[in-house]
């Protein structure tokens, strides 16, 4: 026998059975409804903190041809190239290395030096021993001996006004001696160059000058309690896996602020692809964004389509040999790292009296895609014979001959700062 209680249960059940069987035959025909796959994930950022991977120029949508053609007008031109290097998307595609000058050789960069304290400054901030760019600079350092050379201009002179070169600080010639020969001359190199009169308001008028970043060094070396060379070996190079790098000092001690950094091609290849990477290093951020943002700001227009930021050359309509737009750490005899961010690449160049951009316009046709290409054996095999042969002294090529010899005299075009100075 039934129970009432579970006669209830049964008509309440057979009432929700109905109700969906009406809905059912009101609702229609089934609509299908397909799901969007969700986009693929980003591939992983390849970090060559231990080292460098290597692809073929097309894996990385570039042409090997176009590189090949390079090689060969870099030969036949006997454009003195010391090392070219191409990374696009976390991989090499292109290290060639023209004898006499070789793989895992340190190179001279000069005027590098000056991009590479600048992000010091960056990493100082981020551990706060620096905190404001636009402290004075006779509140970070000991105030010149000359003291009537301290008027209210000096007194505004900041930080800032040094990393962007518009300190306004005299570095004009005197006695048939550059401003650079004068400094090295003197017994102290940072008082000499703080010493300097101001010739214009902190911040009105950019002039390139060693002086700057000398001073700059010295700041870091007052502020962090160590030279900016094993600052930058603690708190930069390790961290990137750079273990070989020579960086002079004055006889004071205080790190070559404005030259003199040696580095091999492929660790200046890391720095590019730290600035590129807005700073951050294996996840570790460490250069600030903030800051790096700041260094890539244009603060002095130096001519159409040549700005300076912080240590930076700045190129914001188009790169410096008529590429894409790109910002560049460059050097006296044509050291180059050049950062293409809209193709997601890094050129690295070293020589000895070239012009960076006779090269780098052999080369800014190259990239063809963002996405891979079609294999092409033939071009890569031609590439890489190019290659071996320039690296070989039995080929005759003896590109780079040049290693001992004194490049020409810069040419004074702010747009072509291949000047220690």
């Amino acid at each position: 026998m039934v129970s009432g209680q579970a006669r209830a249960v049964v008509r309440a059940t057979l009432i929700l059975l109905a109700g969906g069987f009406l809905l059912a035959a009101c609702s229609g025909p089934t609509t299908q409804v397909t799901v969007a796959a969700p986009p693929p994930a980003p591939p992983p950022i390849l970090w060559p903190t231990h080292g460098w991977q290597t692809s073929t120029p097309e894996s990385q949508g570039i042409d090997s041809a176009v590189l090949a053609d390079a090689m060969d007008t870099i030969r036949a031109r006997h454009i003195p190239v010391h090392s070219l290097l191409i990374e696009r998307h976390g991989t090499i595609v292109l290290d060639a290395y023209f004898y006499p000058f070789a793989d895992n050789q340190l190179h001279d960069v000069y005027s590098i030096t000056k991009s590479v304290v600048s992000s010091l400054v960056g990493v100082a901030v981020s551990k706060q021993e620096l905190r404001d760019l636009n402290t004075p600079v006779l509140a970070l350092l000991p105030k010149p001996a000359t003291t009537e050379t301290i008027d209210e201009r000096k007194a505004h002179l900041t930080l800032a006004h040094l990393l962007s070169m518009t300190s306004g600080l005299d570095c004009r010639s005197e006695g048939g001696e550059n401003f650079l020969q004068q400094m090295e001359h003197s017994a102290h190199w940072t008082a000499f160059a703080l010493d300097r009169r101001e010739v214009a308001d902190p911040g009105s008028a950019f002039e390139y000058c060693a002086g700057n970043m000398h001073l700059v060094s010295a700041v870091l070396s007052r502020t962090t309690g160590t030279s900016a060379a094993a600052f930058a070996q603690s708190e930069l190079f390790s961290p990137l896996g750079i273990q070989s790098a020579v960086w002079p000092s004055d006889g004071d001690g205080i790190s070559q602020g404005f030259a003199g950094l040696k580095l091999q091609p492929r660790d200046m290849a890391k720095l590019g692809y730290l600035w590129l990477h807005h700073g951050v290093w294996e996840g570790r951020q460490i250069l600030p964004d903030s800051y790096l943002q700041a260094a890539l700001t244009a603060h002095a227009n130096v001519e159409p389509n040549v700005q300076y930021g912080y240590g930076m050359w700045l190129y914001p309509s188009r790169g410096h040999a008529g590429g894409p737009a790109d910002f560049e750490a460059n050097g006296y005899g044509g050291q180059r790292i050049a950062v293409v961010p809209s193709q997601d690449m890094v050129v690295v160049i070293t020589g000895a009296g070239l012009d960076a951009n006779d090269v780098a316009a052999l080369i800014s046709g190259a990239v063809r895609s963002n996405t891979p290409l079609p294999p092409n054996p033939v071009a890569s095999a031609r590439l890489g014979g190019l290659v071996l042969a320039a690296a070989n002294p039995a080929s005759g090529t003896r590109l780079a001959d040049t290693l001992t010899k004194t490049p020409p005299a810069p040419q004074p075009r702010p747009a072509a700062p291949d000047t220690r100075s």
